[in-house]
């Protein structure tokens, strides 16, 4: 006759492993009085459903349309605050920077002499209307850009002012003509590129910098990647505006044992 399985150890196991899984329901009126409440049993919670908590990061920006970014890159001029600011805008790299270019290039020629390369350098950088250097100023300027453009045409007129009352400026007016191709004097000439430095490149180099200043703005609009990279370089920024030094991680082999 064959012997029956002794189940009794399987069914306490069982019964063992239900008491775990199940959560413990403990009445406090079964407790004891005399038992203090930290060393009481603390009683098993359901596992919870897990959800997918909603990400806390920064929904993405969409992107705006080309005629709504056009729109809303203007903006009014604030002339007391523009004001009030050029004592800080005038120690800014985005003024400096120009100001050295435009002086450079009134100096390479007669320094170099007058060749295609220094030529083109003096047109763009200084000249009649000083467009490289108005772009430059009006594109990194951090405000007033159109301000910024005014004073770095103002400075190419005095340099070039006097680099005429020095000396001979590189031999690059010899051959200058006026409007009916005919050749004009040295002081002709010299009398004429400043009365358009001033009348026409002055407020030109404003407007340009200000346009150079639109584009930008067109520009961080146009593109959210661009407006998140800004909002994070912003937001990672100290109160004084300097940038906060991240903690690197030590070398394993620079770290003390």
């Amino acid at each position: 006759m064959a012997r029956a399985k002794r189940t009794d150890r399987a069914e306490a196991r069982r019964r063992y492993r239900a008491s775990i899984a199940e959560p413990l329901e403990i009445d406090e009126a079964d407790l004891d009085p005399d038992t203090p409440a930290s060393t009481a049993l603390p009683a098993r919670s359901a596992p919870a459903a897990r959800t997918s908590a909603p990400s806390s990061g920064p929904a993405d920006t969409p992107r705006p349309s080309i005629l709504g970014a056009f729109r809303s890159s203007f903006r009014p001029i604030d002339l007391r605050g523009d004001l009030r600011a050029l004592p800080t805008l005038v120690r800014h790299w985005s003024f400096l920077v120009p100001v050295v270019l435009t002086g450079a290039s009134v100096a390479a020629l007669p320094l170099f002499g007058a060749n295609p390369l220094t030529s083109a350098f003096y047109q763009y950088f200084s000249f009649t209307l000083p467009l490289g250097s108005a772009f430059l100023a009006g594109f990194f300027a951090p405000r007033a850009s159109w301000l910024i453009g005014i004073l770095v045409a103002l400075a190419s007129v005095a340099f070039q002012a006097l680099a005429f009352s020095v000396g001979p400026f590189g031999g690059v007016f010899d051959n200058f003509k006026d409007v009916n191709d005919q050749p004009v004097t040295r002081a002709a000439a010299e009398a004429l590129i400043l009365n358009q430095a001033l009348g026409f490149g002055v407020p030109m180099s404003g407007l340009f910098a200000a346009a150079a200043a639109w584009y930008k703005r067109f520009l961080n609009r146009a593109s959210p990647s661009r407006q998140r990279a800004a909002a994070a370089a912003a937001s990672s920024r100290r109160p004084d505006g300097k940038v906060p030094k991240r903690n690197e991680p030590r070398p394993i082999l620079a770290r003390r044992r």
